[in-house]
Order: C-alpha cells, then sequence, then structure tokens
C-alpha cells in the first residue's frame, strides 16, 4: 500500500513539472552593469593611480601599465621589448639580485612580474595585506631601477632562442600565426615574427635605451586594489615615488595597420600531422566602432559555440571538422580580425572550405531566425555578468579604457548595443563580412587532402616555414651606457 502512494506522488509529481516547460519560464531583464567606484589621482611627479578598496581578503593587488610595445620593435631587433620586459624582474634591481629577490617574495607568499606585450608593458605585484610594504618597494624598485645583468640577459635570448627552434612544432599554433602575418603583412609590425639573428643583434646597451625611452612616470598608470584604505594608500606611493622624477618626450603614436588585404589561399606544407588546420578571414574591426555589437552577435550566429551555423553545418551534419569556430575580433586601438578557424579531415578540406564560403554568403543574404538572434544575444549579455564579479577584472578595464582612450561608460554602452541588435541590423553589418576578400591559411599535408586545393578557389600560395639560421654580427659591440 505503501509502494503503490509513493508511486502516485512521484507520478504527480513528474506530471507537475512536466506542465512547465523551460520555454513557459520568465526571466528578469539582464540588470545594467555597475560602474565601478574607482578612486584616481595623478601624483607629482606625473604618474596616474587607480585606487580600489576590497576587503573580502586581506591581500593587495597592484599593476603598473606602461604605454610601450612589441610594436617599437626596431625591423633588426624584433624581440627587443619582450627581452626587455622578462629581464626587469628576472634580472633584479640596483639594490638586489633576481635571486635575492625571489628569496624574498618567497619568505613574504607574494609575487612581482614584469612583461612586455603588443602594446603595452606591465609590471604587477600580489602582497599579503600584512606584507605589502615591503613588496611594494620590491615593486617600485623593479618599475624603477631594473639592473639588466648579462647572465640574465643571455639566458632570457637563450629561452627565446629555444622557443624560435620550437615554433613550428604545434600546427594549430602555425596556421594562426602564419594566418595574422598573411593579413597583417610579414614586414608589419603586427605580421612579423622574433628570429634567430634578431634576437642576436639585441645586447645590454639596447635593454637599457629601450627602458629608459618608455619607463618615466608619466607614462606609467599604477592600479592598485585590495585590503587597504585609499587615502593611506595613496599617501604611501606617493612618498614611495617621490624620487621618481625621470621625464622623457611622450611616447609616440603606435604602428597603423595597414589596409592592403590579402585574399588568396595559403598552404603551410607539414607532413608529420594527420590533420588539416585552417584559418580564414580578413581584417576586422574595433570595439568602439558603432556596428561592433552586431557583429558579435553575427559572429555568435555564423559559429560561436554549438548551436551556430558553421557548427551545425560542417561538424554535425558533414562530420568533416573536428573543431571549427568564427569570431569577430576587434583591438581596443588597430583593426582586428575577422577568422573562421579549427581543424578537419584532410580528406575533406576542400568540402569544408567550400561549406564556409557557402554559410558566409547565406549570412549575407537573408535575415537570420528570431531564434538565432535570441540565442545570440543571451549569450553576450550573459557573458557580460562576468565583466566585473572580481576587482581584478574590474581594474583591468578601467585601466583598458583610460589606457586606449574609450570613455569610461564603455561597457555600458556596449550592453545597450547588444540589447539594440536586431535581425535587420545583423544583415546589414554582413555586407562587412567579404568573401572576395578571404585570406585562407591551410597547414597540412597536401598529399592526403581528398582534392587539390586549387579547386576551391584558384591559385596556391606556398608558405616557406623555414626558419632562418643564425648570423654572425658584422662590426664593433655597441658600447653600453653608463649606470645612471
Amino acid at each position: 500500500m505503501r509502494a503503490a502512494v509513493l508511486v502516485a506522488l512521484l507520478l504527480t509529481c513528474t506530471a507537475a513539472r512536466a506542465q512547465v516547460a523551460p520555454r513557459d519560464l520568465k526571466f528578469p531583464p539582464l540588470r545594467p552593469v555597475p560602474a565601478p567606484n574607482v578612486e584616481t589621482v595623478t601624483l607629482p611627479n606625473g604618474m596616474r593611480l587607480f585606487l580600489l578598496e576590497d576587503h573580502e581578503l586581506p591581500t593587495v593587488n597592484g599593476a603598473a601599465l606602461i604605454r610601450t610595445g612589441r610594436l617599437f620593435d626596431p625591423p633588426d631587433q624584433i624581440g627587443l621589448a619582450a627581452l626587455t620586459g622578462a629581464v626587469m624582474r628576472t634580472g633584479g634591481t640596483q639594490a638586489k639580485t633576481g635571486e635575492q629577490l625571489d628569496l624574498q617574495l618567497e619568505n613574504l607568499a607574494a609575487t612581482v612580474e614584469s612583461s612586455i606585450g603588443e602594446a603595452s608593458g606591465s609590471v604587477s605585484f600580489f602582497a599579503l595585506k600584512e606584507s605589502a610594504g615591503p613588496v611594494l618597494e620590491i615593486f617600485r624598485d623593479v618599475l624603477t631601477a631594473p639592473e639588466f645583468p648579462q647572465d640574465r640577459i643571455d639566458l632570457q635570448k637563450a629561452q627565446m632562442t629555444s622557443a624560435i627552434s620550437r615554433r613550428n612544432d604545434d600546427a594549430g599554433k602555425v596556421a594562426q600565426r602564419e594566418f595574422r602575418s598573411v593579413l597583417y603583412g610579414r614586414d608589419s609590425p603586427f605580421g612579423w615574427q622574433e628570429q634567430y639573428s634578431t634576437i642576436n643583434r639585441i645586447n645590454r646597451a639596447d635593454l637599457r635605451n629601450f627602458y629608459q625611452r618608455y619607463y618615466f612616470p608619466k607614462n606609467v598608470m599604477l592600479a592598485v586594489w585590495g585590503d587597504f584604505d585609499t587615502a593611506a594608500m595613496k599617501a604611501r606611493l606617493a612618498a614611495l615615488f617621490a624620487a621618481w622624477t625621470v621625464e622623457q618626450p611622450p611616447s609616440p603614436e603606435f604602428p597603423k595597420v595597414m589596409d592592403a588585404p590579402a585574399p588568396g589561399i595559403y598552404l603551410a606544407e607539414k607532413k608529420d600531422v594527420n590533420h588539416a588546420f585552417f584559418a580564414l578571414g580578413h581584417l576586422g574591426g574595433q570595439p568602439n566602432d558603432k556596428d561592433y555589437p552586431a557583429l558579435r552577435i553575427l559572429a555568435d550566429i555564423l559559429g560561436g559555440g554549438f548551436h551556430s551555423r558553421l557548427v551545425e553545418r560542417v561538424r554535425t551534419r558533414m562530420g568533416n571538422a573536428y573543431d571549427i569556430g568564427a569570431r569577430w575580433e576587434a583591438e581596443f586601438d588597430h583593426p582586428g580580425l575577422f577568422e573562421i578557424s579549427g581543424s578537419a579531415n584532410p580528406i575533406s578540406i576542400v568540402e569544408t572550405l567550400k561549406a564556409i564560403r557557402e554559410e558566409v554568403e547565406r549570412i549575407r543574404a537573408a535575415e537570420v531566425t528570431e531564434d538565432e538572434l535570441r540565442t545570440a544575444k543571451d549569450t553576450a549579455l550573459n557573458s557580460m555578468v562576468f565583466a566585473f564579479d572580481t576587482k581584478a577584472k574590474t581594474m583591468d578595464r578601467v585601466l583598458a579604457y583610460e589606457y586606449y582612450g574609450y570613455p569610461k561608460d564603455f561597457l555600458q554602452q556596449y550592453q545597450k548595443g547588444l540589447m539594440a541588435v536586431t535581425r535587420a541590423d545583423v544583415l546589414r553589418v554582413a555586407r562587412h563580412l567579404n568573401p572576395a576578400n578571404l585570406g585562407v591559411v591551410i597547414v597540412g599535408n597536401p598529399v592526403m587532402f581528398g582534392q587539390p586545393l586549387e579547386t576551391s578557389g584558384g591559385l596556391v600560395n606556398k608558405l616557406d616555414l623555414t626558419i632562418p639560421g643564425p648570423k654572425p654580427i658584422a662590426g664593433p659591440p655597441v658600447r653600453e651606457l653608463a649606470k645612471p
């Protein structure tokens, strides 16, 4: 009897749940992304501070953003910026060696790191609240007084040349690298790459000169967040950096992307892989483009996930691709890339490329469905929930918008733009996709291709993956600068 009652109850509950279909659930609209409460101040030496209290954990974090980058590398010394950024920390300071800093930071359960990326340099730190004082002093010394010892330069150069020797090992990374080079241009700072010769040509004086040109107070934005009192931290940082009064002319403008399309098919032959890796697309845009929200939605519908058109057709129905995706990559200060990439069975690579082109044409020919639009907008808007879910992300966004000259409420504007995207908007911005202007890079073994690549679109350009060997450096050594 008891069993019968339990069965009846289970059936009743199951029937009740079945009456509430997922599509009947109602969710409130996503709330506006909150603007962070960051206090800003400029120190007497010109360095700008961004302070954000966060008493959730007894830690203090910081990051200095410096207006420099690999884009400033001389053409014959590609790798100079990256080398400088690495040795700033590993080489130690005028007061302590890198090994001494390692030991002190380990004892304090803290970190200090430095690097230089494409269009910015960074020196960051993490400390427990109780040890923030000595860690801040180390951070200041790394930022203001790096030593660049020769042995650490040699070690970092050896690591960089080792990376050059292995850069063709991963076929997927080769496709991404060559795709960038094809679209931006191999002779462009956005598309060139380090070589043995460009690394070997760099000496200690070059690192010191590069550092001295770009590391000065007025060229630095310093963000600090964590468990501290804002007024007290402001006073501490002002005293800590009071003696750093170096002056330099403002940093020059970063190089511009040459709007020179490189359509066509490019093959990088790699006989030791069983897959064909591909990347195709053309130059994209920047986040402050008025059409960027609609382009973000379009890319998601085209190839943003398992619900997308490319995945549904090329991977699910045709079974050709192991993975495939599309994105409209926007860069803050220069055109990014529209890219469709993935890997496929080499036998069907030509069929895969044909299907991709057809899907690009299809999304340009007619409006997307309401379901596609709703799913893509929900995906984009829901991802914004995580934009400010940590203080670190908050400071990253604040610094990025300030660094690249974007309005403080840019994220809120972007959120409104996503909400307003219509099917007509997606069709209109689909004109940004130009099938006739696609650069196509394939990495694989052509012997395994089911059809010649030429049948997918004409002439095939061969990409040379040969790594040029090191060349002897002619001329006398460059005299090192005297220590400041």
